[in-house]
């Protein structure tokens, strides 16, 4: 498997922010990310979900329950317990 290493390019140059590559001389891709992340960190990821659950309106949010069904309901229907391999005179 090939090592990464972390560098800045910058006007031709390359600044090793970790560790040296153990080479002499080498053959390397370089990848180019972004300066800024690709997501927001105003909130975190659970923080958006509240706002943006807040903000639908509650109409919407019980035509996706009547479609659905209730969550509790199939979360249990899920958990109930099933029989185990070489158990079935247990019960």
């Amino acid at each position: 498997m090939l090592k990464s290493y972390e560098a800045i390019y910058d006007h031709g140059h390359i600044k090793w922010l970790s560790e040296l590559p153990d080479v002499e001389q080498a053959r390397v891709i370089i990848t180019v990310l972004p300066q800024e992340p690709l997501v927001s960190s105003e909130k975190p990821n659970g923080a958006r979900l509240v706002s943006i659950l807040r903000a639908t309106p509650t109409e919407l949010l019980a035509s996706i329950a009547e479609k659905f069904g209730d969550p509790v309901e199939w979360q249990r229907e899920q958990r109930k317990d099933r029989v185990l391999p070489g158990r079935e005179d247990d019960r």
